[in-house]
């Protein structure tokens, strides 16, 4: 296995003086430069495909993954060609070509014996140059048996701060000249490609929403961007422990038993701020907007605002965290490892087909909502806990929607997202009075701007629960594609 990640340059000096490397072989350091080259607008870049020079040759390679592409967070980027010009490369380059930004560094290798066997340990350090800006690089390159590589990565991230880095590092390179983020690798759902087993489209999925998630970790942790990438995150990672769920029967070891804790605890530290988010956003904004001129209610949204920077500061020491920097280590590990993949099976009625394994799980979990509970009847907490039957059977119809492509997929999908936002809002509504009990509750200091929350969320869930029984019905009379 090869894995890539990057280290913060700070923590560079100290890699090597680590216990872990007290008894490695060291292989003398040598220089290394690399030039990229693009045309003035960028066309190169835009294109997904970056240009460099190396010691004479010319290398054309990806910069992020197409929509089809299995390229797991780490591993190394896909080569396209090699050649002596550029003009032997491809007919499509951009004309002409200039030089953006260089990499000047030393690569220096080691070899590491761990009890699970050799790992061969590049590690990459320099500068990124360009007209008029510098940028220090360190990147650790892991090469060796899986389980070996991944005992080495976690005990690196446990010491320094290593982590699954968000681009190569062209994709670095060309970003950090041009002071832009680095491209974008993947969002959204994935797509999966029906050619695929299941093993492969679990790795496929899981390479698609670890990507997600780790992308939108640092406009979450520094806040800086409304509540969207924490809502975006949180979405990610619901995809992403849906995906575990789904294929956990099938495919369970214990790596993936330690990413889901992980993900779990991810999940138990994102919902807090999100909670507030939609307090203030949701809940919170109709009933100041009702009433702009009352103070009380000014009041309660500035303390409901302090506790929300509260959660956000404890979300933000745990994004920056190493918890964090080993579970993105685990799952790109995850997505990218073969050694959890099940033998093909050897009697006859095993199976590893997608369609026949996607078919089970969906048919077992629509099965669950059909002539199921009586929404009437239910209380916030029932409501509750119908609205995760239903997401459970959103997520696991999206995530294997490209098998069944037609009318019929789309208007389950369109009727499980209808059910899930009423029962989501309402679920809002619910969490409203758990977030204002923090405050003081309606006896506390903020009590009159408690109660007139209250009232607005009592009035909203009554106009409200009509709509999401209709829509409940509805869900009740879908059929299932897949058959």
């Amino acid at each position: 296995m090869d894995l890539e990640l990057g280290l913060d340059p700070d923590d560079a000096p100290r890699l090597l003086r680590l216990p872990l490397f007290a008894s490695a072989a060291r292989g003398r350091a040598r220089t290394r430069r690399i030039v990229w080259y693009d045309s003035a607008d960028a066309a190169l870049t835009a294109s997904g495909r970056a240009l460099a020079l190396e010691q004479g040759t010319w290398r054309l390679e990806k910069l992020v993954p197409e929509p089809a592409d299995f390229w797991p967070s780490g591993m190394p980027p896909a080569v396209l060609a090699h050649a002596a010009t550029p003009e032997e490369l491809r007919d499509d380059l951009p004309a002409p070509l200039a030089p953006v930004v260089a990499f000047t560094g030393r690569q220096r290798n080691l070899v590491l014996e761990t009890e699970r066997g050799t790992v061969a340990v590049g590690v990459l350090s320099g500068a990124l140059r360009a007209v008029t800006q510098e940028h220090h690089v360190t990147r650790v390159h892991l090469t060796g048996d899986e389980r070996a590589v991944l005992q080495v990565a976690l005990a690196l991230a446990a010491e320094l701060r290593l982590a699954v880095a968000l681009a190569t590092l062209a994709g670095a390179a060309l970003s950090s000249a041009r002071g832009m983020n680095p491209p974008v690798r993947r969002l959204g759902a994935p797509t999966l490609p029906d050619s695929l087993n299941a093993p492969d489209a679990f790795a496929f999925a899981l390479a698609h929403l670890t990507d997600v998630v780790l992308h939108f970790a640092p406009a979450a942790a520094e806040d800086v961007s409304g509540p969207e990438p924490v809502h975006q995150m949180r979405v990610g990672l619901r995809r992403l422990r849906s995906t575990i769920t789904v294929f956990r029967p099938l495919l369970d070891c214990p790596e993936l038993q330690a990413a889901a804790t992980g993900l779990k605890i991810l999940g138990q530290r994102l919902g807090p701020t999100r909670d507030w988010d939609v307090f203030l956003t949701d809940t919170l904004a109709p009933v100041t907007a009702a009433f702009p001129q009352d103070q009380r209610l000014t009041r309660l949204a500035s303390a409901a605002a302090r506790r929300r920077q509260q959660c956000h500061a404890a979300l933000r020491e745990f994004l920056e965290g190493a918890e964090f920097r080993r579970l993105g280590i685990e799952l790109a590990w995850l997505a990218g490892a073969r050694c959890w993949h099940p033998a093909p099976p050897t009697e006859p009625d095993g199976d590893l087909s997608l369609r026949g394994f996607a078919a089970h799980i969906l048919d077992r979990r629509l099965s669950k909502l059909h002539g199921g509970d009586d929404l009437a009847e239910q209380d916030a907490a029932g409501r509750h806990k119908l609205r995760l039957r239903v997401k459970r059977v959103r997520y696991a119809v999206e995530l294997f929607e490209s098998l069944y492509p037609g009318k019929p997929t789309r208007r389950l999908m369109h009727r499980l997202a209808e059910a899930q936002d009423g029962l989501g809002t309402l679920n809002d509504l619910s969490v409203a009075e758990t977030l204002l009990s923090q405050l003081g509750g309606p006896a506390g200091r903020f009590g009159y701007a408690v109660g007139l929350v209250l009232g607005f969320t009592a009035a909203h869930t009554t106009e409200l629960l009509p709509r999401v029984m209709r829509r409940w019905a509805k869900l009740q009379r879908a059929g299932k594609p897949w058959e």
